[in-house]
């Protein structure tokens, strides 16, 4: 029998079926045949992301502008000579010199993790607890939900306040227990957000278990 009648949708299908069978049979217990399931994805994702970084950002960024035009593109000498360095740390006696590229990225991922903490997280959530409670303004059902948000969110911040203290100096009587009460209800906020937060990813989780399951009986022609 020729190769010619072989449709390739049809043999990645029942590979994907095998493979998903792999996967499910650690339902049963850890086994052989669900680490090779894990080993084959995580050495596909290894090597299609090698093949993408090689095609798009070494050739194309990297070695194909210094091979066109050097004098125009010689601040790419940079990161190249930062790439070759890296390699070192392939050699033992060599590898301090792969020191110096790993500070460098070292240096860059902690700004760009400071600066989109601040840019992409902190400053959001400061503008969007600026919310109007003018019922004149926003309506009446918009400001009572904008009053939850801002007790809810300032509750959430007193109880990290109070959390390991038993006082605080110049808070005491009735404000401190006002405070430790208001501490306590955002207490309960932070356990109804979690609380969502987790249903959200169980019912993502379901979901790809549904599509899965059905994928698998498409297979079987069901």
């Amino acid at each position: 029998m020729g190769t010619s009648g072989l449709n390739p949708d049809v043999i990645g299908g029942w590979v994907a079926f095998a493979l998903t069978l792999l996967v499910f049979s650690y339902l049963i217990r850890d086994n052989p045949l669900y680490r090779l399931a894990v080993h084959l994805l995580v050495g596909v994702a290894a090597g299609y992301a090698f093949v993408v970084a090689y095609n798009t950002i070494i050739m194309r960024r990297l070695v194909g502008p210094l091979l066109e035009d050097p004098s125009q593109n010689a601040a790419l000498l940079i990161p190249l000579l930062l790439g070759l360095l890296l390699l070192s740390k392939l050699l033992p006696r060599l590898g301090w010199f792969g020191n110096i590229s790993m500070a460098f990225l070292f240096g860059v991922g902690a700004a760009l993790a400071i600066g989109g903490g601040l840019l992409g997280t902190l400053w959001p959530q400061l503008k969007a607890s600026t919310l109007s409670v003018n019922p004149a303004r926003v309506g009446f059902l918009t400001s009572i939900n904008n009053f939850i948000i801002v007790i809810g969110t300032v509750g959430s911040l007193l109880y990290f306040y109070f959390t390991g203290t038993k006082a605080r100096s110049g808070i005491a009587g009735l404000g401190a227990r006002f405070l430790k009460g208001w501490a306590t209800l955002g207490r309960w906020m932070i356990m109804v957000a979690l609380g969502a937060f987790f249903a959200t990813g169980m019912i993502a989780f379901i979901s790809l278990l549904i599509a899965r399951l059905r994928f698998m009986l498409e297979v079987l022609g069901w």
